[in-house]
């Protein structure tokens, strides 16, 4: 853990970079508010960062919470001009290449699910794994919501998306919920669309009517105490699994 008066004697920009990497870490792992705090006076003594952003910056750093830290290192990042990994496929301006991806006929449907750290991880992992569009239910999480813009990495521009009901859907329906059919043994259509529900209550009951009337409910095996795992995470596995079966199936956007 670099001290905070060796990062003063860095650049200016490095030190912010050095800041923001920190307060990734401490978005992960219990830290010392000690030295958060002496890392925090670092980044508002910075010349780099306008008065409207280090009010930001005071503000998450108020909140004490880790996505309120990884709100501290994006924002550290956008000052930066950070552009994207070097492994994202560009485009002559600079900018991602979504023409680069690989869609197949997948659709997700987010049923109330609030958190946009939530959503916007669901829609990076989307992209990864060639879903063609989602559907959200009203209420739900917005894609347009900062944080999760933020953790989307860009991909929310990348997927077409629209808020829809459940009635409005007019495909084979799935569900990804407790008490289904094992993913390893899950018949997934090769066009279809798959609701995955709220990280609280699971989907709705109007949503299993669908679900069980349609394709039926999926779930994913799993080995430890907790018997639960997050809801991009799960959404993930789903979305590898069913990829990885579509084979040579999917076509450019």
């Amino acid at each position: 853990m670099i001290l905070p008066k060796k990062i003063l004697t860095l650049k200016p920009r490095v030190q912010l970079r050095k800041a923001a990497d920190i307060f990734h870490e401490a978005s992960v792992r219990t830290m010392d508010g000690r030295y958060l705090s002496d890392v925090l006076e670092i980044v508002l003594s910075s010349d780099l960062v306008s008065s409207r952003d280090k009010d930001r910056i005071r503000s998450f750093f108020s909140k004490q919470e880790p996505v309120a830290f990884d709100d501290i290192h994006y924002l550290l990042l956008d000052i930066l001009g950070d552009v994207p990994a070097d492994w994202d496929a560009m485009d002559d301006n600079g900018g991602i290449d979504w023409s680069e991806r690989i869609v197949f006929p997948h659709f997700l449907y987010l049923d109330h699910i609030r958190s946009p750290y939530n959503v916007g991880s669901i829609f990076r992992s989307a992209e990864a794994f060639g879903v063609e569009s989602i559907l959200l239910a009203p209420g739900g999480a917005s894609p347009d919501h900062p944080r999760a813009r933020r953790t989307s990495r860009g991909t929310c521009d990348a997927i077409p998306w629209k808020e829809a009901e459940l009635r409005d859907i007019d495909m084979p329906v799935f569900a990804l919920e407790t008490g289904g059919e094992d993913i390893m043994e899950f018949e997934f259509p090769d066009r279809g669309i798959c609701i995955i529900g709220s990280e609280e209550t699971g989907i709705s009951p109007e949503a299993r009517t669908l679900a069980m009337s349609s394709l039926g409910l999926v779930s994913i095996r799993q080995y430890g105490a907790k018997g639960s795992i997050n809801v991009s995470a799960a959404a993930a596995i789903l979305l590898s699994r069913w990829a990885s079966l579509s084979g040579s199936s999917g076509k450019a956007p």
